[in-house]
């Protein structure tokens, strides 16, 4: 079971807690991607709107990605997200069959950084990498 994080946002007042367990923010991840676009040094932004019409971030830092354009993935849905458990692969299956797949780099150094960041609306933030290595946090928080 996932640990309970109070996120911050509220609802009618309230407070909010989630269940940010890796498998439950990969979940969550739905809907059209509306921006991609490649930043320096090499580094790949995705911002997607869910249901609600808040905004996911998705950033690689040290991977490999496809498509190569991000221009491609404008405009496409995020339906599904796998993640393999032996090579850290994340594959976004998206709308019209088309997949986002983002590669881990081979671990150099400890002090690596992470391979993929994912930033929920509500301020929650799920680091992979380097290696097989999970961190969940206040995106507001440094990461220990």
């Amino acid at each position: 079971m996932g640990a309970l994080i109070t996120t911050g946002k509220e609802s009618r007042g309230h407070t909010i807690a989630l269940d940010a367990s890796p498998a439950n923010l990969l979940r969550s991840l739905r809907g059209p991607i509306a921006d991609a676009r490649v930043a320096y040094p090499g580094v790949l932004h995705i911002e997607v709107r869910d249901a609600e019409g808040d905004l996911w971030r998705l950033a690689t830092q040290d991977a490999e990605w496809t498509p190569a354009d991000p221009g491609q993935l404008v405009g496409r849905s995020i339906d599904e997200v796998a993640l393999d458990g032996e090579t850290g692969e994340l594959r976004c299956m998206l709308s019209g069959g088309a997949v986002l797949d983002v590669k881990p780099a081979a671990v150099e150094a400890e002090d690596d950084p992470p391979n993929w960041e994912l930033v929920s609306p509500s301020g929650v933030a799920l680091e992979f990498g380097p290696g097989m290595r999970w961190q969940i946090s206040g995106a507001d928080r440094p990461v220990s």
